[in-house]
């Protein structure tokens, strides 16, 4: 068995909304909390948040982020080397 440390961090809050059921914004959603990520590299004390772009969805925006971290963080990240840790 190998010894595994966590290097990383994805923290997901998918927010708290509801529809509004009556009147003319009947079957909109209504946030109370937006969604929201944050990623923490604990080898490069990074902490990254999504930018959400002027329209865009909340949602769409997180998903970008996590996507953009898998595929980028890795290659910039001054401390990482590769198969070092595990992100939880």
């Amino acid at each position: 068995m190998t010894r595994q440390e966590v290097v990383a961090a994805l923290f997901i809050d998918c927010g708290k909304a509801r529809e509004i059921r009556h009147g003319d914004r009947a079957g909109q959603i209504r946030w109370t909390r937006l969604p929201s990520a944050r990623f923490e590299c604990l080898l490069c004390r990074t902490a990254e948040t999504p930018i959400v772009r002027p329209g865009e969805p909340i949602p769409s925006a997180v998903a970008r982020f996590i996507a953009h971290i898998r595929t980028t963080h890795q290659a910039v990240c001054t401390a990482a080397t590769p198969n070092q840790g595990a992100a939880a």
